[in-house]
């Protein structure tokens, strides 16, 4: 039996991160129901592992890591890379954001998380390389290129915002 103060410490932990975990395996999966599907394994790694976090950060470190990699095993056991977001209704989401998800899905798989945990969620190069266990210089480069690429797809011009 699993005692009441860890399933309610669980429910936050689900509360304060499922909208960015479910994100993340949507734009790895192009397809909400596995989206769907994905967070759930997410959530249920956490619970079978027992983790305890050293403070909100590592949590989301944590799940976001876990949530790719599911995402990238469900990718390569149904090879999936061809699925269409145009599915997607977002209760609540704009069609602009709907369309930047769209893009964002059509990105290599490298540069996909770092763009999202950029733009979406505030990390910086320094964090996002934390997390993913890559080099500063590397995610720098990765969002860079990145942000090029979205330019193409989403028809803006060169003259765009360059702030990051």
């Amino acid at each position: 039996m699993v005692p009441e103060n860890h399933t309610d410490n669980l429910r936050e932990i689900y509360d304060r991160n499922v909208d960015m975990i479910y994100h993340i395996c949507l734009i790895y999966l192009k397809n909400p129901a596995d989206a769907e599907d994905a967070v759930h394994n997410t959530f249920v790694k956490l619970m079978e592992k027992g983790m305890t976090f050293e403070n909100e950060q590592h949590e989301r470190n944590w799940l976001i890591k876990v949530a790719a990699n599911i995402s990238k095993n469900m990718l390569r056991h149904w090879s999936r890379y061809n699925a269409d977001l145009e599915e997607i209704t977002d209760k609540g989401v704009s069609d602009d954001h709907n369309e930047v998800l769209d893009a964002l899905s059509r990105l290599p798989d490298k540069l996909k998380i770092p763009v999202y945990l950029f733009y979406y969620h505030g990390y910086n190069s320094k964090e996002i390389a934390s997390i993913l266990k890559e080099n500063d210089s590397t995610i720098r480069n990765r969002l860079q290129k990145a942000k090029k690429l979205l330019r193409d797809v989403l028809g803006e011009s060169e003259g765009g915002n360059e702030n990051d």
